[in-house]
């Protein structure tokens, strides 16, 4: 019986690093998105090169742990309604992975930040604080920059 259960953790450790693979086709990832194991539709929404339909339907997963790997996808062409649909998810585990992606837009990180969750709440007023301060720091450099030239 341990044998299987950890045959059955190789298969799924094995499934996951076949996904960390680059040269994965849409058609692959299509297929690896309907999988059985959560851990591998998870990685699959992740990742910035999987299909957009993919990601439409992992948005739309069961489980918290598969919406919360799309909405830590960085892929910047995702619909503004496809990351507003994953805001008004109601597990903070997705909320706290949306907060985290740097994709998220200013709106929707504004939109958390009045979450009646603290913790999400919390994480995305520091979401914000962090990127005002870095574009206060890109524009002094910036300024700066310009002004040594």
């Amino acid at each position: 019986m341990f044998s299987e259960d950890h045959e059955g953790g190789q298969t799924a450790r094995n499934s996951v690093a076949k996904i960390m693979r680059d040269d994965l086709t849409d058609g692959e990832l299509a297929t690896l998105a309907r999988s059985d194991q959560l851990k591998v539709r998870a990685a699959v929404g992740e990742r910035v090169q999987t299909p957009l339909t993919s990601l439409l339907i992992l948005a739309a997963d069961e489980s918290p742990a598969v919406r919360a790997g799309v909405a830590r996808n960085p892929r910047v062409d995702i619909p503004v309604e496809l990351r507003e649909t994953l805001a008004q998810d109601k597990s903070a585990e997705v909320l706290l992975a949306l907060i985290g992606c740097p994709a998220v837009p200013e709106k929707l990180l504004s939109r958390l930040a009045r979450s009646w969750n603290r913790e999400v709440a919390s994480a995305a007023k520091e979401r914000q604080r962090s990127l005002k301060t870095s574009g206060a720091v890109a524009s002094a450099v910036g300024q700066v920059g310009f002004a040594s030239s």
